[in-house]
This record gives C-alpha cells, structure tokens and sequence, in this order.
C-alpha cells in the first residue's frame, strides 16, 4: 500500500527509495523538503545518500545536500563546511545557488570572506532577477540558502546585510513550515541586534524563539543563548549572565565559539580565571587559519575577547596592542566593535586625545548601532571631561545615557574608567536611575593612566635611545646631541613618569607597551 505523502512524507520517501523509483524520491524531496529535514532526518538522510550516481548528474544540488545534512548532524563534527564536487555543471536555478551557496559557506569557514562575499552577493543577484514563478518553484530549499548568505555577512562584518538575509530566511521557512531555519533565523536576527546594542529587537525576535524542539534545536537555538546573555550583561546582572551562557552547546556549532568566549570574556570574575580563559582562546586560535582570526567578526570578536581578559589580569598595554593589531573598518559591526574598544582602552590609560580621535570618524556614522554610538558619545563625554569643558561633557554624557536607557544596553557605559564615570554622574545625577549607576560603577575598571602618555615626542627618542644603549653618552651619540642634553630629558621623563632609575623606567616601559624591544 503506497503511503499518502502529505500524511507522512518520511515514509512515502522510504517507500519511493526502497522501490529504486528516483523521480518520485526527488520529487519528494523537493516538495517535503522542510517537513523532512525538521522531523524525519533519518529519512532524509538514507534518500540523499542512496541516490544513484545518474540521478546526482542530472539533479547537481542533491550532492550538496547530502553534505549539508551531514554537516548538520555533526557526523563528523567539523569547524568546516566541506563541500563535495558536483558530478556535472548546474541544470536548474536551485543547483546555480546550491553551487554558489556551498562556495561561500567554503570560503566563509576558511576565512576567505572576500569571497564568500561575493558568492553570496552573486546568488542573492541572480534570485532577485528570476520569475515569481521560479521564486515558487525554490520555496522548499530557499530559506536553507538565504540562512546561509546571512551567515555569510554575518562573518564577514556586515550586520545590515546578515539580518535582511535572516529575516527573508525567516518569512520564507514560515511558509514552506521549516521549523529549523525559523527558529535559526528569529536567533540569529536577536544575536545581532543584541550585539548591535538594539534590546528592544532582539527581544522581539526571541520572543519568536520556542523553548525546546526537534534534533536541530541545541543548534539552531544557540544564537538566541547568545543574545540572551547579552541582553543580561547590558544590565550587568553578570550572575545570571554567566547562567545563561553555560546553557550554550557548541558541539553541534563549534565555529560559534568566538562569540561564546567574548561573553565569557564580559562576565569572567577575576584576574584567575580570566589568564584560564586567555588560554583556552589562545589553544582555539591556533587550530585555525592565520587569516581566520585577523579578519571579520571572527578577528574582530576574538581581539575584544583577549583585550578585555588582558586588561582584567592586569596587563594593559597588552590589552592596547592586541586592539591595535587588527585593521578596523567603520563600515562594519565588526570593525566599529574594534574601534569602540581600542578607544576605552586608551581612555582607561589615560589617553584621552587618542581616545577622541579613534572614535571621531564614528560620530553620526553608526546611527543603527546604539552600542557604537553610545560608546562614541561616552568616550567624548570623558575626552571632554578631561580638558575642563564640563558643560559640553554633562551633555554627551546624558545623550550617551538616554541611548542606553531606552534599549537597555547600559555596558558600553562600563568601559570608561571607574573615576571618570563617578564624575560624570556627578555632573548628571539625573542621567541614569541609582541602580543601574551602582552597577555600572561596580563592574567599571580603575584607569590605570600610561605615564608615557605625558612625554614629548622628543622626549619618546630620548627614551628609546636610553632603553636600548649602555649610557647616556650611547644614546647622545645615537642622537648626535650632547650627553647634557640627553640627561635634562631624562630627569624630565624620571619626572613625568615617577621613578628614579634607569632600572625602574624600563620595568615601567616593558608594562605600557613603551620599551623599544617591547
């Protein structure tokens, strides 16, 4: 008796396999695609890898879901996307962006993210130009491949452009009923909004998030883990935070573990833990390729990461060397994250000028991104604080805690140091409800000012000259002045910097990244 399909599609497609009928299993597949892959994987995969070689040839695409299902179960697990070659070129608009879907998803996870870019720029050009009757014809498959161009843009930096990807990827599984890509859609849109500093979508989107599911849902749901934690630590309830986070499954999403360190980063609660933590992202690190970790929001994400463990072990021209390692782009999530970082790791040594001119090119240029732009208005507020203009430093400052306020993204407050946001407050008692200012207050760090910030730029010759001869009179001659001269600037940088040996300024000097073998 031949089962009815749309009553149990999973065993009408064992039946058609078991009975060599081919078109009727491919048939299946495209039109029970998503029932399939949401609740009867074991039926799914047994068709797609018993699909004989002429069948593969004359349906391309199928190869490739084959190795996404594999992917997806974890059998082997993998940090890759590791594609099969196509038995012959592409004969339809589904196997055309299967191809150019499987080559992004390969580049993405080698860290070619150039070309993962355009590969899933190219497939979203060449669905945007077909028919509204070949858009039908891809219903079933199509919120698998836009799931994965956001991916694409995800790494790549693009937040904008991932959570279009995202949602389309969303409407689209709402139709055609797949759960998995739904509820990987709705999180992945709430990580990034999250992450952005945008609490109110990203609870809109989690919100859509079921509590539990099918075999995907570990999976799928781990985003949402993300911007759940995200959304507590933006309300310093660090606690709770770090009892969200431990509720995270990377075995089934491995490459997701940069972003689950940099919450563990934001929540680690001491110098102990934090070198632990600094280890574990040291060991991943070196399993991946150079240019995985230098680039993207993976390069961007595992930078803060370390940053902020370095400055919480105590070591902060570490911290600023590690920031200022990556290049940063302003165009992008990742690279004003970057930029917002290395502006407050500057403001907490003191550095204000630094500070100011970092986030300056970001003034009005992340208006969708109230992290960055909170971020952007604080470091001013403390630039401004610093060179006596009060008034103009109360104001960036409200303006920095209306943003915050009104979506709950209070933690980029957090990154100035301790001493300047009590004056701050000072100056705006209304700025903020006492609460959140005791909390702030008890998770911001104490500057810890670079003395060398105060030299002269001749000063910083002399300095270099001094740490890297035998005497004074080796360093006037590496300078051609006279030894006098080499020792006036020296008692001035004594001076400035609060030690009296040549012993001491060289400890000083390896500490702040100022040592000229540093």
């Amino acid at each position: 008796m031949t089962s009815d399909p749309s009553a149990d599609p999973g065993s009408a497609l064992l039946e058609a396999v078991h009975s060599a009928d081919w078109n009727e299993t491919v048939r299946l597949l495209d039109v029970h695609w998503s029932t399939l892959i949401s609740t009867r994987r074991d039926a799914l995969q047994e068709a797609v890898t018993r699909l004989p070689h002429e069948v593969l040839v004359q349906h391309p695409r199928l190869v490739l879901a084959a190795e996404y299902l594999r992917r997806l179960s974890g059998a082997p697990t993998t940090t890759r996307f590791r594609g099969a070659p196509f038995p012959g070129p592409p004969v339809s608009l589904m196997d055309s962006l299967a191809q150019l879907t499987s080559h992004a998803a390969i580049a993405r996870a080698d860290g070619r993210l150039a070309e993962a870019a355009d590969a899933a720029g190219e497939a979203r050009a060449l669905l945007d130009d077909s028919s509204a009757l070949a858009r039908e014809q891809l219903a079933q498959g199509l919120p698998d491949l836009q799931l994965q161009w956001g991916l694409v843009w995800e790494y790549v930096g693009d937040a904008d452009r991932a959570v279009h990807e995202y949602v389309e990827a969303y409407d689209a599984a709402m139709v055609v009923g797949n759960e998995m890509v739904k509820v990987t859609a709705a999180a992945s849109s709430a990580w990034i909004h999250a992450l952005a500093g945008r609490g109110i979508q990203a609870r809109i989107w989690l919100d859509k998030v079921p509590e539990d599911g099918e075999w995907w849902f570990s999976r799928a749901a781990l985003p949402a883990v993300f911007a759940s934690t995200m959304l507590l630590i933006d309300e310093f309830r660090l606690d709770e935070a770090r009892s969200s986070l431990a509720r995270a499954d990377l075995s089934q999403h491995p490459e997701r573990w940069p972003f689950h360190k940099l919450l563990a980063a934001m929540t680690v609660p001491g110098p102990e833990a934090a070198f632990e933590l600094l280890s574990q992202i040291d060991g991943s690190s070196a399993a991946l390729p150079e240019r995985v970790t230098r680039q993207g929001t993976t390069g961007a994400v595992i930078a803060v990461a370390r940053s902020i463990l370095q400055s919480a072990a105590g070591h902060p021209s570490e911290s600023r060397a590690t920031l200022n390692a990556l290049e940063a782009d302003r165009d992008t999530l990742a690279g004003q994250t970057l930029l917002c970082a290395r502006a407050a790791a500057e403001a907490r040594l003191g550095n204000y000028a630094a500070a100011s001119r970092i986030v300056s090119p970001l003034h009005g240029h992340a208006l969708d991104a109230p992290r960055t732009t909170g971020t952007v208005l604080a470091v001013r507020a403390a630039a401004e604080l610093h060179a006596g203009d009060h008034s103009s430093a109360a104001e960036q400052f409200a303006r920095a805690a209306a943003l915050s306020t009104t979506h709950g993204s209070f933690y980029s407050l957090s990154l100035l140091p301790r001493e300047d946001l009590e004056q701050l407050v000072a100056l705006r008692p209304d700025a903020l409800p006492s609460a959140i200012v005791r909390r702030i207050l008890s998770s911001a760090q104490s500057a810890t000012v670079d003395p060398f910030v105060r030299l002269s730029s001749k000063e910083h010759e002399v300095l270099a000259a001094v740490l890297s001869t035998d005497s004074s009179a080796d360093a006037a001659a590496r300078l051609y002045v006279s030894v006098n001269t080499v020792k006036t600037h020296l008692s001035s940088i004594y001076r400035k910097t609060g030690v009296n040996s040549k012993a001491a300024l060289g400890d000083l000097a390896v500490r702040f990244g100022a040592h000229p073998g540093a």
